[in-house]
């Protein structure tokens, strides 16, 4: 099966090479470089408090975090790229005894008992980060939530799935998908035409417009982030810190990632004063000691939304032969192992192996 991919970001990647890998014949066209749009601009977080597996979105995120340790080993081992997969775990802080009282009765009852759910005092918080501010009354501590370097894997997902025999050809922008007789044959792209089998759109940004002459529309907007990392040696931070406001990610690098913003402004891409004082201010709230920390680097991306948050997987109506994986919103890089290993079993088999009905562009077929 010949199969074209559309976009080179986290997703693209990675069901790039499982296809590959599953013995599809894979050309991959990405507008820029691997990673360049929201996958490159995050952060890496694998959060799943509250993902207790009680709905399709729960489970789909649970299952692709119990695919990260064997993912990362297994890109370690094609491309010698570590992905900096930590483990040590990620806390929210509290401030009330009401917020403590809550959080012990969440541990107690949360049916995922791998997370490693934990509620901690405040003597516990002192103990574990005792650069988080006094006011600090508690903390809610997710042993299992991880995080690893974005950026580091997407490329070792690219370069895996050129390995693998990926054709991946950067630098073209895709303008139409070629539908003949009701069926997806190939894309154009800078005038070329690339032929296949199935059209697979991958894309992070504005991938409504590839569908927009087709019977359903694609409502995904981007919702631009921005960032900031400060300097972080010698560390002050163990572990990744999630407030409200804020998170604080500590990366083996020496920065400390602080983030991130959620806007929707169109694709103005820009770094604000606003947003990166706002971001400075919660996070020197939360741990004092950040305020004498120099500024690295500040950055935006742009992240795929859907208006009911939920990623677009699966056929599109009414063309066979074109499919999409897109709108993963804030969990790109946490569904990313698991979005490549259902869209290769639906596309080669048939079959995705999981309830995907909330994710099905049919939800957006017009009436």
């Amino acid at each position: 099966m010949k199969i074209v991919v559309v976009g080179g970001g986290i997703i693209g990647c990675a069901t790039a090479y499982a296809l590959a890998r599953a013995g599809c014949a894979v050309t991959l066209l990405e507008r820029a470089t691997p990673g360049a749009e929201a996958s490159g601009a995050a952060a890496g977080m694998l959060t799943l408090l509250g993902e207790s597996g009680q709905s399709p979105f729960e489970n789909l995120a649970i299952a692709s975090w119990r695919l990260y340790p064997k993912v990362a080993e297994e890109l370690r081992e094609q491309t010698g790229i570590d992905v900096e997969h930590v483990t040590r775990g990620t806390i929210y802080p509290l401030f009330t005894a009401e917020d403590v009282l809550h959080a012990e009765a969440r541990a107690a009852r949360h049916p995922a008992k791998d997370f490693g759910i934990e509620a901690w005092d405040a003597g516990q918080v002192r103990d574990r980060e005792p650069a988080l501010a006094s006011r600090v009354r508690g903390a809610m501590f997710v042993r299992g939530e991880h995080w690893v370097n974005n950026q580091r894997l997407v490329v070792a997902y690219a370069q895996a799935a050129v390995a693998a025999g990926v054709v991946l050809r950067a630098g073209l922008s895709v303008s139409r998908v070629v539908v003949e007789d009701g069926r997806a044959r190939g894309v154009v792209a800078d005038g070329e035409r690339v032929d296949g089998d199935v059209v697979l759109l991958a894309v992070e940004a504005q991938p409504g417009q590839l569908v927009a002459s087709f019977r359903a529309r694609l409502p995904v907007e981007p919702r631009r982030g921005q960032m900031l990392a400060l300097t972080h040696v010698p560390p002050i931070l163990r572990h990744c810190v999630h407030a409200e406001s804020v998170y604080l990610v500590p990366r083996p690098s020496g920065e400390l990632l602080v983030g991130a913003t959620v806007e929707r402004v169109g694709f103005q891409g820009a770094v604000t004063a606003k947003a990166i004082a706002g971001l400075l201010r919660a996070a020197i709230e939360l741990v004092p000691a950040l305020g004498d920390l120099p500024i690295s680097r500040t950055w935006y991306g742009f992240r795929p939304w859907a208006p009911d948050s939920l990623p677009v997987l699966g056929p599109w109506p009414g063309v066979e032969g074109l499919w999409v994986a897109t709108a993963h919103f804030r969990s790109g890089i946490l569904l990313a192992p698991i979005t490549a290993r259902l869209m290769t079993s639906w596309i080669t088999a048939g079959k995705p192996g999981m309830d995907v009905r909330d994710f099905l562009p049919d939800r957006f077929v017009r009436g």
